[in-house]
């Protein structure tokens, strides 16, 4: 369920987000990257899912997702984690922006740039440079 090449291709990322808006309709974004911190031996993919207004993420949904990610692609594209974000970066012309969330679950603090639109929604992402204390050892979302 990890996906272990040293940088997550754009094309991947693309088609993860393709699969997740044709399958997903109470999903309003994503945004996927690639976490690799200096004590990590690969690249592990962590995903986040922005409800549409009245939708609930739930764990069968995050099963869902993995499922249609495995079918659509491989079991070598599956996220390893799947959250719930309450915001997705984007800049003034609204492109989702993943560098910085890369950077900063990857242990990182970053300066925001001043093309977000939304800046100050990065700050959501810090807690997942420490990923594993939040789902914990057994936790499979």
């Amino acid at each position: 369920m990890i996906l272990t090449t040293t940088v997550l291709p754009p094309t991947i990322q693309a088609e993860i987000y393709n699969i997740i808006e044709a399958n997903f309709p109470q999903v309003a974004d994503s945004i996927c990257v690639g976490q690799r911190r200096p004590t990590d031996a690969d690249e592990k993919v962590l995903l986040f899912l922005l409800m549409k207004p009245g939708q609930l993420f739930t764990p069968e949904l995050v099963q869902e997702v993995k499922t249609a990610i495995q079918k659509g692609l491989s079991q070598r594209h599956v996220p390893r984690y799947v959250f719930e974000t309450p915001e997705i970066p984007t800049t003034v012309n609204l492109k989702k922006v993943e560098l910085p969330v890369k950077q900063i679950v990857s242990g990182k603090v970053i300066r925001p740039s001043g093309t977000l639109l939304n800046p100050g929604c990065l700050d959501f992402y810090y807690q997942f440079a420490k990923v594993e204390e939040l789902v914990g050892p057994k936790s499979k979302l």
